[in-house]
Order: C-alpha cells, then sequence, then structure tokens
C-alpha cells in the first residue's frame, strides 16, 4: 500500500512540475482580458489560452507586454505593410482590410430613435452609453447595427477632429477614424482593438515590437 501512495504522489508531483514548466517557458498560458478593448470577442474578465509556439498570423489575437502589462490585441499589419485609416475603414496596402470577425464601433442616435429600436427589439441595450442633449451615444456590434439597418449612424470622426492621444504618439494630427499611412518597421506589428472606439492599441501606443509578443491566443 505504502509502495502505490509512493508512487501516485511521485506522479502528481511530476505532473505539477510539468504544468509549472509548460506555464513558466510560456507554452501554455491563461490570461485575464481585463478591458472591453476587444468586445464582443473577448469579454472583460475572460481567461484565453495562448502559446508561444504558434505562429502570428493576421487576424490573430496576441497578448503583448505593453510597458511591462500584458495587453490583448488583433494582429493586423507586419513589416512592410502599409497602414491607412480613413472615415473609418482601415486600409492595408491600399485596400479596404478584409476581416471574418466581429467589431464594435459608437453609434448615435436620437434619444426616440434610440427608445424605438429597443422597444422594436432591432438593438439591444447599447454599452458605455451617454447623453447629449437629444442625441444618444452607446457601442453596437457591427454586425447588429447592419442587420437593424441602422449602420450609417455609426459615429465617425471628421478630418479636423483632434485626438491629443494619436497626435501626441505620432507627431500628425490624425485621430483613431483618419490615420496615417504609416509604413510597419521592421521585426514590428500594427495591432487594433475588435472595440475600435475604445482601444488603446497602435494608434495609441506605436508599433507593438516583436520581442514584446508574449503568445498567440489559441
Amino acid at each position: 500500500m505504502k509502495k502505490v501512495i509512493f508512487i501516485c504522489a511521485g506522479f502528481f508531483i511530476l505532473l505539477v512540475c510539468v504544468w509549472i514548466g509548460i506555464r513558466s517557458f510560456g507554452v501554455f498560458n491563461t490570461y485575464k482580458n481585463v478591458s472591453s478593448a476587444n468586445e464582443p470577442n473577448i469579454a472583460v474578465g475572460q481567461l484565453v489560452m495562448a502559446s508561444n509556439l504558434k505562429e502570428a498570423k493576421k487576424d490573430d489575437h496576441i497578448v503583448a507586454n505593453v510597458n511591462g502589462e500584458r495587453c490583448i490585441y488583433r494582429l493586423c499589419a507586419f513589416p512592410g505593410d502599409r497602414v491607412e485609416i480613413k472615415k473609418g475603414e482601415i486600409y492595408l496596402n491600399g485596400k479596404i482590410m478584409p476581416q471574418n470577425y466581429d467589431t464594435k464601433h459608437s453609434y448615435n442616435f436620437s434619444n426616440k430613435m434610440y427608445d424605438d429600436l429597443i422597444s422594436s427589439g432591432k438593438i439591444r441595450a447599447g454599452e458605455n452609453l451617454y447623453k447629449i442633449g437629444d442625441e444618444v451615444y452607446c457601442e453596437l456590434v457591427d454586425a447588429e447595427a447592419k442587420k437593424a439597418n441602422i449602420y450609417q449612424n455609426r459615429t465617425v470622426a471628421i478630418p479636423a477632429h483632434r485626438d491629443e492621444g494619436i497626435e501626441n504618439q505620432w507627431k500628425n494630427r490624425w485621430n483613431a477614424d483618419n490615420f496615417g499611412p504609416v509604413i510597419v518597421p521592421k521585426d514590428s506589428f500594427f495591432v487594433l482593438g475588435d472595440n475600435r472606439n475604445n482601444a488603446r492599441d497602435s494608434r495609441y501606443i506605436g508599433f507593438i515590437k516583436k520581442s514584446d509578443l508574449l503568445a498567440v491566443v489559441l
């Protein structure tokens, strides 16, 4: 009996050591998403599994070290790619960037229109909702907005709109919806959040260095 207990204990200790080693070397690890930057695809507080063995590809979610914090982003461009945003549309190498995932944007409506949309069930109550006078601003999933035929109500900043955070980072009078063009440098990535009006991504923090890439979300 003692021999069986000894073998089981040894096997358990071996499993623990293997698990600690896997996590320490980043082969497989879990990361907690702490922001709404990647909604609707990764919720606040959601745990994701990631690995540093998987090769990072375009459209992958990646985990990166940004000023000592572990942040999750959508990888959108590689070294040599040309990125530009015009009227809220993202262009990659001169063409609108294709995407096969959901995104979120800010939308605005009159109070009455918003109430009608909610009461009719066309949309759910928007997140981060706030009101200015008779107008309502809220975040909606773009696919839901298109289905409800209200995509035209998406909030898009005009080129003259000032965004101090972006201007300070890039030393240009750009904003989140009118940005670039920029060429991604060697050993770097351009990343975005899926929640496009509520993400501190490469528009605000600059390129992500390849050396700061911790893992690719599985």
